[in-house]
């Protein structure tokens, strides 16, 4: 999947019967404006399945060169930063999508505190070190007469 990405946003041409890649570099060329699309060779590009929610069914392409990969990802960041319509990410498993999922609330957080935070596969780095969540727990409150729980987590 490390030479795959995902294109959501892009409109649907002719149904089922539209050649995905042409769709594709059209949008490559247009939208991003990234320059000898005709270059960047693909192994596979189709749509994925129907979407419960009516949006577009989005593009994933898989890349024969990482560096073509890389080209588009580079491009993404500044060409559609004022196009929410569209999103390029990378395609990864179901297991790190869902710790990804996990970290992006806290990454958000992070953020808006203005403290530099980024999201590198499915770690969550602060000012570069690895974010633990378990490390960075409120501790539990105590009720007045209780012993306090010992190293272990023990009473």
């Amino acid at each position: 999947m490390k030479y795959n990405l995902i294109f959501g946003g892009i409109r649907n041409q002719d149904g089922y019967e539209e050649n995905t890649e042409e769709v594709l570099r059209s949008f490559l060329s247009e939208e991003m404006e990234i320059p000898n699309v005709g270059d960047i060779q693909f192994q596979n590009v189709h749509r994925l399945g129907e979407r419960s929610d009516g949006k577009e069914r989005s593009i994933i392409a898989r890349f024969t060169r990482f560096s073509d990969h890389e080209r588009v990802i580079r491009a993404a960041a500044s060409k559609l930063k004022n196009k929410p319509q569209f999103s390029i990410y990378q395609q990864y498993p179901r297991e790190i999508n869902e710790r990804r999922k996990k970290l992006i609330p806290r990454m958000k957080e992070f953020k808006r505190q203005r403290r530099h935070a980024k999201l590198v596969y499915d770690k969550l780095l602060v000012y570069g070190e690895v974010y633990n969540p378990d490390a960075h727990r409120e501790p539990p409150p105590t009720i007045p007469g209780q012993p306090l729980p010992n190293n272990d987590g023990d009473y």
